[in-house]
């Protein structure tokens, strides 16, 4: 029987494409200040600047984004939480649709001391290509492609690197909005089950009350600056605002639908793949009801992470369905791997990689 295959993303299986952690905050500062350039005559885009600003320097005064986004909720700022939200929606959509392209400094003091130290971006993390060459099928009833039934994604990052992954191998004619029909991502607040990527942490676009999804940017157009400033000064807008929302939802948020989901996920599957991921300790409580919850077990776990470890796992007391030991006492069900070239497929895959039953003559 075919295994089922389950991949748990955190910030770095997005590094080749997305600032990650610290390089966040100066990124969201030199886009803000890249803006302030040409936005004069737009008095949104001109608030949307100043506030990202704001938020890159309290990102850092808490550690992270996520860590001030927790605040907002925990003091039921909810005005406040709300308005994060649609500005960290805004800014990984005009990235991932323009900005990924400028070589900005790594850091302020570069900036400032004029030193070349820059970090290049790709539209899509290459890793990702190859990763679903090796799960998309075509469906010869529906005449279009798909993921293996036998493979589902749980990811705590907002950006859509998957869904451009699947896009690019539709020969990019869908919009994202198109790709949810027959690889669904979107959250919805009833019925999540059917599911194939979770995003923990919800996704950066927006819905209008009436549920239709309002995408930022279609991501196969060219985005001029002056395109993205007036989209920016249009959807950066109170009235804009109140009849609309940031799909972006933490896990903690009220967001039990969501969790639910990604726990049945998690329920079913043999092979769970962890990969670019630091398990932070406010996501502790959601890692611990996917990797140690009621009835949840696995025939194998890889993690792959350059400063993964074993330690790091058994904070966890997952449940392993076998648990035999090598001569060293380490489980031979856990893989850690530090290489980052490409994410893991597991040879359980492809028929050749099953384990034959060994026979003594």
């Amino acid at each position: 029987m075919a295994k089922k295959i389950t991949y748990l993303f955190g910030a770095g299986a997005s590094y080749n494409a997305v600032p990650i952690l610290n390089s966040l905050s100066e990124s969201m500062r030199s886009v803000a200040h890249d803006l302030a350039i040409e936005s004069l005559n737009y008095d949104n885009v001109k608030i949307f600047q100043r506030k990202l600003i704001e938020l890159a320097n309290i990102s850092e005064e808490y550690g992270t984004v996520d860590t001030y986004a927790k605040k907002l909720f925990l003091n039921r700022e909810a005005k406040e939480l709300k308005e994060m939200k649609f500005l960290l929606s805004i800014f990984f959509a005009i990235w991932q649709g323009y900005y990924y392209k400028i070589e900005f400094p790594l850091s302020a003091g570069d900036l400032l001391a004029n030193v070349e130290k820059k970090k290049s971006y790709d539209h899509l993390d290459y890793r990702y290509k190859t990763l679903l060459s090796n799960y998309l099928e075509f469906d010869n009833r529906s005449s279009s492609i798909k993921l293996d039934d036998n493979i589902n994604f749980l990811t705590w990052n907002y950006d859509s690197q998957i869904e451009l992954a699947f896009q690019l191998f539709n020969n990019d004619k869908c919009e994202l909005i198109d790709i949810n029909k027959y690889f669904k991502f979107l959250p919805t607040t009833n019925d999540n089950s059917k599911n194939r990527i979770i995003h923990l942490n919800g996704i950066s676009n927006i819905i209008n009350n009436s549920g239709i999804l309002n995408n930022l940017f279609e991501s196969s157009d060219f985005i001029s600056k002056t395109m993205m400033i007036l989209k920016i000064n249009k959807v950066f807008e109170a009235s804009f605002m109140s009849v609309n929302k940031a799909l972006i939802d933490y896990s903690w948020d009220d967001n039990d639908e969501i969790v639910d989901a990604a726990i049945q996920i998690i329920k079913q599957t043999d092979i769970l793949i962890v990969i670019g991921y630091s398990f932070p300790t406010f996501n502790r409580a959601i890692d611990s009801q996917l990797l140690s919850g009621s009835g949840n077990s696995f025939d194998k776990i890889i993690y792959q992470d350059p400063n993964a470890s074993e330690e790091l796992l058994e904070l966890f007391h997952i449940n392993l369905r076998n648990k035999s030991k090598d001569v060293n006492g380490n489980y031979v069900n856990y893989k850690i791997l530090k290489e980052k070239g490409q994410f893991y497929i597991p040879p359980e895959y492809f028929p050749q990689g099953e384990e034959q039953p060994k026979y003594h003559v």
